[in-house]
């Protein structure tokens, strides 16, 4: 059996409720630094709060949940922007023995119905901004017996609204209480986490993190940066003395890692509710920012927008990124821009491996590789075809195995038994190599998912959607390259009707998913969608299509 296995010093398996651990780590912090503000908004200095203020808060959810009968294997839904908020709303569903399900705060109401539902989540904490979306979206979903409305704008303080509807200034006035006692929260089989994915195909499934997964892959994060960070500053580097800036979006599963991180290690957390490139760069220079975890767009932003070239950026050395592959070029552009970015690594992960399952090894880091595997982990690559086991610089499929790998998908056993075998190995999807020194490289993907920014775009969940239009007789949906995405959406549709036009199909996928599912990739008619005697799309021909295209129009 060729098992690859992590060259990184074990580190202890996480054995105790993952809400208690990061509890102990915020009073640890505001015993320490007291006066020390652990998030700060990056628009408004003066919007912050301290360790001790997410401690407290903490507390004061899980009481205000108890009070709701919120408790254990219970879903929280969290329709949220990136805000100080999401934490001790988190922190507390954790100390209840529940779980939180983070959703976009551009979903539409079709798909906050469907997570929701799917999830059976039973509260729901929103900005004021997705509270329409919220309540058409819950008058199908009986569960649901509280909404709770998060204030994300101070300036703009909440209206009165309807009974049942509560407001999070009202619930962090409730007496602080634990929660349920640690003892009856299993780590191993309570959810932690329902961060929703796709998968190596279909449409979007919720991945059961437990308490183990996610404790276990922060102490590999931890462990990692103290040991390899640390190194690479020369002891420079004292966390809680640093600053981090959050713009990934807490629903997903590595700016939550990051978030967590941040706070578990005592720094400080310059937040952006999203991407404002002014906002950003003014951060990094206000701040004296000098560690970035980023994905390849914003490295795009960092190479190529003008607006960088305003700000004194020198305190930047290091930038980790992950959730797309970042090239060569990107890369070295970076750092003839900015030369006092020293280091710039990449790592590789998966909803379902509860973050990272690749991690850079800054001393010796190949430009286009993932890295090696991270601790406790182990790893296969298996031939495509035959299934045989492979060797290094040998092409095939990835296989992990670790403990931070995902319980399964929610309610979902087949998807669950075809991602998951018997001998626990989770098969990615990802076609990669392994090299003579243990770092991995990622070549393609056999799944079918679009990563637009980062962010997943299942093509299952487009054509459904297409083919729910009465107009459209069969539809698939690529992955094309954008230079400022990395990938976007493109549609090609049989028509039913030669009425039907291309902006009439992309006014009708924009009406019902967010912005980032859009078909900005266009739409194309064709005369039949290219399938498989099994009736599988071949979206390799309508890629080679899509290339041949791209190649003539610039001839």
């Amino acid at each position: 059996m060729v098992v690859f296995k992590s060259p990184f010093k074990p580190v202890q398996i996480a054995n105790e409720p993952f809400g208690d651990f990061v509890l102990a780590k915020l009073w640890q912090h505001a015993v320490e630094h007291p006066e020390k503000k652990a998030i700060v908004s990056a628009e408004d200095e003066n919007n912050f709060v301290t360790y001790a203020d997410l401690y407290i808060q903490s507390l004061s959810v899980a009481s205000f949940l108890h009070q709701r009968h919120f408790g254990h294997g219970d879903i929280a839904c969290l329709v949220l922007p990136n805000c100080y908020q999401w934490t001790p709303i988190f922190l507390g569903c954790s100390l209840q023995g529940g779980a939180a399900s983070g959703a976009s705060v551009v979903f539409t109401d079709y798909e906050l119905e469907r997570q929701f539902i799917d999830s059976k989540s039973k509260i729901v904490f929103c900005a004021e901004s997705s509270l329409d979306r919220v309540l058409k979206a819950a008058k199908n979903c009986p569960l649901i017996n509280t909404i709770v409305i998060v204030e994300t704008d101070p300036k703009h303080p909440t209206k009165e609204y309807l009974f049942g509807i509560h407001k999070f200034a009202d619930v962090i006035k409730t007496p602080p209480m634990r929660g349920v006692p640690a003892k009856d929260i299993d780590i191993n089989r309570d959810i932690l986490l329902l961060p929703y994915s796709s998968g190596t195909t279909g449409s979007p499934k919720g991945v059961m993190i437990s308490h183990k997964n996610f404790g276990t892959m922060l102490n590999i994060v931890f462990a990692h940066l103290h040991d390899y960070v640390e190194q690479v500053f020369k002891g420079t580097y004292v966390m809680h003395k640093e600053t981090d800036i959050l713009l990934l979006p807490f629903y997903h599963i590595y700016g939550f890692g990051v978030l967590m991180n941040t706070l578990c290690s005592g720094k400080t957390a310059v937040l952006l509710t999203h991407f404002d490139p002014d906002v950003f760069f003014r951060s990094i220079e206000k701040f004296k920012v000098r560690m970035l975890m980023l994905v390849p767009p914003i490295l795009v932003a960092l190479a190529k927008h003008p607006i960088a070239q305003k700000y004194n950026l020198s305190s930047l050395e290091m930038c980790l990124s992950g959730a797309a592959p970042a090239g060569k070029d990107l890369i070295d552009e970076v750092q003839r821009k900015h030369p006092s970015v020293k280091i710039i690594v990449q790592g590789y992960g998966m909803t379902e491996c509860s973050m990272a399952s690749h991690l850079p090894d800054y001393k010796d880091f190949k430009i286009g590789s993932c890295g090696k595997i991270g601790s406790l982990g182990e790893m296969k690559i298996l031939d495509v075809e035959s299934g045989k086991e492979l060797g290094v610089n040998e092409r095939g499929e990835v296989l992990l195995r670790s403990p931070t790998i995902m319980m399964g998908y929610l309610g979902r056993p087949q998807a669950t038994a075809e991602t998951i075998d018997d001998d626990g190995w989770l098969h990615t999807g990802d076609i990669g190599y392994i090299n003579n020194d243990g770092d991995l490289f990622i070549v393609e993907r056999l799944k079918e998912l679009i990563k637009v920014k980062g962010l997943q775009v299942p093509p299952a969940e487009l054509e459904d959607l297409l083919l729910s239009h009465p107009q459209i007789r069969d539809a698939a949906v690529i992955g094309i390259p954008d230079e400022a995405a990395g990938e976007v959406p493109k549609a090609y549709v049989v028509r039913a009707t030669e009425e039907l036009t291309e902006r009439q199909v992309q006014e009708y996928v924009k009406e019902r998913v967010a912005h980032y599912k859009q078909l900005k990739g266009g739409v194309e008619f064709i005369a039949e969608i290219p399938k498989s005697p099994a009736g599988k799309i071949l979206r390799r021909l309508l890629r080679d299509r899509n290339a041949a295209a791209t190649t003539t129009s610039k001839l």
